[in-house]
């Protein structure tokens, strides 16, 4: 009897050990293996770059740019210094203004397709490719095809 007895206990000790044993097992393989990547990183110069119609966008800035300066020049003659300064600080608001009205579009479509593009990957986080020094996922010419689109 008492052999019986000790057997089964040897038995439920080492099922017990076993099993407290498996998931330490289970776990080590899990850390063991390659993370799944979720940071991916983008160039923004070249999507920006890329962006359809940015070109024209451009030469409306410069265009702006230009009249500014020209309202500047006509409007500044003959003022006193405080005065042109004024002047200038109204015209480069006015024109920064215009600038980001022009550019808010272009922005927001570029990081909309950054975020699509990052969800459809199933990364969390984004970082630009500048800042990247090693791994992450470039998801760049992603991003481009979807402002395509």
């Amino acid at each position: 009897m008492k052999q019986i007895t000790r057997s089964l206990l040897l038995l439920i000790a080492v099922c017990f050990l076993g099993g407290m044993l498996a998931p330490a097992g289970a776990l080590a393989a899990k850390v063991k293996a390659k993370p799944e990547q979720t940071v991916g990183y983008v160039n923004r110069q070249q999507i920006f770059s890329s962006y359809p119609g940015i070109q024209e966008t451009l030469k409306e800035i410069q265009a702006l740019r230009e009249a500014a300066q020209q309202d500047y020049d006509t409007r500044s003659k003959g003022l006193p210094e405080a005065e042109r300064q004024a002047l200038n600080d109204t015209i480069a608001r006015e024109e920064a203004r215009k600038e980001d009205l022009l550019m808010k579009p272009v922005g927001d479509k570029i990081e909309a397709s950054i975020k699509a593009v990052a969800e459809e990957k199933g990364l969390t986080v984004i970082i630009d490719a500048a800042t990247v020094v090693y791994g992450g996922i470039d998801i760049t010419a992603d991003v481009i095809a979807k402002l395509k689109q």
